[in-house]
């Protein structure tokens, strides 16, 4: 089950060393096409329009290739940064893997394996689940009281949902509910204290809850519900959302625990030894240049041409350009001329949900000692705490990894990073004193720091799925456009892989 079977350090580093950092070749003539990102959606799009006859370039802004697919190569377990899991629904992502000879490593018996939960933490007080239902910090009402605070707002989401349509959440027959989801919540009789606790802490999408139409929850739903079986077990913050029984009474019989075998065909999948090896095993194939550290300043189009300038000063020309950039920095970009009004803003405005990860290590396993799970719920600084199990067996936690989002993340992005890890040891410590000298951080990243990305996955905003969505990934004379912000049938990895397959066809039929 180990998909970390081997290091890769050095094999990585000497797979991205041979990878073109020079200028395109004067010689061999003007490529066809600039595909400008070596994500997946840049890549996958280079390499369909190589295998159909055009001369491609590939500039990346980084000194890696990958995008929002990162992983750690130096920590143990080498946990991802970003593109953490496919499921089954992610064909897209299966048929590439094959492509480009990358294994794919089914997580899913030993998650299953390992469905131990979570500890609770509110307001630094550690809550049994069991006793959760009556505690006073709990600010669900009736029935709600039963559910455990991740669970909360996908209960009321899967109940109250107003359509059931959700595969065309953009058709402008739904415009009626391209609202807030606090708008949607509290019409539901949900107060500012539930919707504090359970949307926004540790929230999914988007900042807060004033910050995301109802129409990209539904999106998002939609896009869970294909790949149900992934996440029927698990809410999208990683734990179960079924609430444990209440403590036997003394002498009874213990409560026989659920089974842990995991649904037969269902696949949690990770490409073998890290996620980053897919893009590049992707980045070896391409035929043509791909220029690392090459950050675009400016983009030129007409009817039948394209320019585009680097931070360096150099120039490149083709017949067509493909951006794949987010549009947290394409904003950022000179585009010349400028799109049309309604793509322009789409481009200034679209939001991206802020997430900063710190990935610890520990000398020794202090779950054993303090006897709680290694994996937290919170509503402070730690945010989500998930135990990442990759070692040689399927109990072994190889690291922790911490995840900030929302306003949590954008709170210890102030601090800076340095001192960012020093508070999420001192909280760790705090709340576990168990691991007190014990913890390091091996790992951190800011996705709204990273001057490439400005943010993780897009979002859109209540009024922007009807004002914006149509306009996102139209093409504005030679210059085009893909990413998983593009897409309209799936999110993460697979939305890359769907922009590719569009920006494809439409660069095709225009070169």
């Amino acid at each position: 089950m180990n998909r970390r079977e081997f290091v890769v350090t050095s094999a990585v580093s000497a797979a991205v060393a041979g990878l073109s950092n020079t200028a395109y070749s004067a010689g061999s003539g003007d490529p066809d096409v600039i595909v400008i990102g070596a994500g997946l959606s840049g890549l996958e799009t280079a390499l369909t329009l190589e295998e159909n006859g055009l001369k491609v370039l590939v500039l990346e802004g980084r000194n890696r290739v990958g995008g929002r697919v990162f992983t750690l190569f130096d920590v143990p377990g080498h946990p991802e940064v970003g593109g953490n899991t496919i499921a089954n629904a992610y064909g897209r992502c299966i048929a590439a893997a094959a492509r480009n000879k990358v294994e794919i490593v089914n997580l899913a018996p030993r998650l299953f394996a390992n469905r131990a939960g979570q500890e609770l933490f509110i307001g630094g007080e550690r809550i049994p689940l069991k006793d959760w239902v009556n505690h006073p910090r709990n600010p669900f009402a009736g029935e709600q009281r039963k559910l455990a605070p991740w669970a909360w707002a996908d209960d009321l989401f899967k109940k109250h949902m107003p359509f059931r349509d959700l595969e065309n959440w953009h058709d402008a027959a739904h415009a009626q509910y391209d609202i807030s989801v606090h708008e949607f919540l509290t019409a539901h009789g949900a107060t500012d204290a539930m919707i504090k606790l359970g949307f926004d802490t540790n929230i999914a999408y988007g900042t807060t809850s004033h910050d995301v139409s109802l129409l990209q929850q539904a999106f998002a739903d939609h896009w869970q519900t294909v790949n149900r079986g992934a996440i029927s077990a698990f809410s999208r913050t990683g734990a179960s959302n079924q609430m444990p029984a209440a403590t036997p009474p003394a002498g009874a019989p213990p409560v026989a625990a659920p089974p842990t075998a995991a649904p037969p065909g269902l696949l949690v999948g990770a490409f073998k030894s890290g996620n980053q090896n897919l893009p590049i095993a992707m980045a070896k194939r391409l035929k043509g240049d791909l220029l690392l550290n090459c950050r675009v300043s400016a983009i030129e189009v007409d009817a039948s041409s394209a320019k585009v300038t680097c931070s360096s000063g150099r120039v490149y020309r083709a017949k067509a350009v493909v951006c794949s950039m987010p549009f947290s920095t394409l904003r950022h970009v000179a585009i010349d001329p400028l799109p049309e009004p309604v793509q322009h803003k789409a481009i200034q405005t679209l939001g991206y949900i802020p997430i900063t990860q710190f990935h610890l290590v520990a000398k020794k396993p202090f779950w054993l000692s303090d006897g709680m799970s290694p994996s937290m719920w919170t509503d402070g600084p730690l945010g989500l705490v998930l135990a990442q199990k990759f070692g040689k067996t399927d109990d072994e936690v190889t690291s922790l990894t911490v995840w900030a989002r929302g306003l949590n993340a954008l709170y210890v992005d102030r601090l800076g990073m340095e001192d960012a890890k020093r508070l999420i040891i001192a909280e760790f410590e705090r709340l576990r004193p168990a691991s007190k000298g014990l913890l390091t951080v091996a790992g951190a990243h800011s996705w709204a720091a990273d001057p490439f990305a400005a943010g993780d996955w897009a979002i859109f905003q209540p009024g922007q799925v009807r004002e914006l969505r149509a306009a996102i990934a139209k093409p504005h004379q030679r210059l085009f456009f893909c990413g998983e912000h593009t897409s309209v049938g799936s999110r993460g990895m697979e939305g890359a892989f769907e922009s590719a397959e569009r920006v494809s066809l439409e660069v095709l039929g225009a070169v």
